[in-house]
């Protein structure tokens, strides 16, 4: 008897090290990281936003700017839901793509879709703060979604699907790590007086901080988490 090959649909197990290790590695790698680093911050704001808009309300707009800050404008929704949306939506969204990161046709779709989708809403959502006092920031980030959002479609048009699956999967693992860094982050300014999105759910819940900063820490940690074990370690 000869033994059947593995089914095409099915990545190797080493892709998801190579992705993490690659995506620990921009950390490094100076200029490479900054658009890395500002579609972690889009996918931040771009969280708050479809909240937002999932909850009742409005998305009004989006910026980010170059040192990886960023800013959404929402009115209306639910406060509770759009406050969170951003760090733990940013692990979830990051959770989803590690998930589709082990089909290569899976891969190249969500890629095009991801690209799309971003072009799409940076300019809705963007396009307002290049006519407002933040200015500089909003032709960063009209500029900067559209370049990230039209490499993606290309990579995922133009090349063979390893690159799609590649590019997926580092996307995933750069987003999930980067989401834990920025929760790290978030503790330790949880304990000074500040503003954070840990602060605003404070001020409406009477809770501290640092309280929320720990859930959505775990919160994320078990997402990505079950993300891992469910798509690569998982027999």
């Amino acid at each position: 008897m000869t033994s059947l090959p593995p089914p095409k649909t099915q990545a190797p197990v080493m892709v998801p090290l190579v992705a993490a290790f690659s995506a620990f590695a921009l950390s490094w790698l100076g200029p490479l990281v900054f658009p890395f680093r500002l579609l972690t911050t889009m996918i931040h704001e771009l969280g708050h936003g479809l909240a937002a808009l999932l909850t009742g309300g409005q998305f009004i707009s989006f910026v980010v700017f170059a040192d990886g800050s960023g800013l959404a404008y929402t009115a209306g929704g639910i406060r509770w839901i759009i406050i969170p949306a951003g760090y733990v939506g940013t692990s979830l969204f990051g959770a989803a793509l590690i998930m589709l990161g082990r089909n290569p046709q899976a891969s190249r779709n969500a890629l095009g879709l991801l690209g799309g989708a971003l072009v799409l809403m940076t300019i809705r959502y963007a396009l307002p703060t290049v006519f407002s006092p933040a200015m500089a920031g909003g032709l960063l980030t009209l500029g900067m979604g559209i370049l990230i959002g039209v490499s993606f479609i290309a990579i995922a048009w133009r090349l063979s699907t390893i690159w799609s699956l590649a590019m997926l999967n580092l996307v995933a693992f750069w987003v999930g790590l980067s989401a834990l860094g920025d929760l790290r982050g978030l503790m330790f300014l949880s304990t000074m007086p500040g503003q954070s999105d840990a602060h605003a759910m404070a001020e409406i819940t009477f809770l501290p901080p640092i309280f929320w900063a720990f859930v959505w820490a775990v919160m994320s940690l078990v997402a990505l988490g079950a993300a891992l074990w469910y798509t690569w370690v998982r027999k």
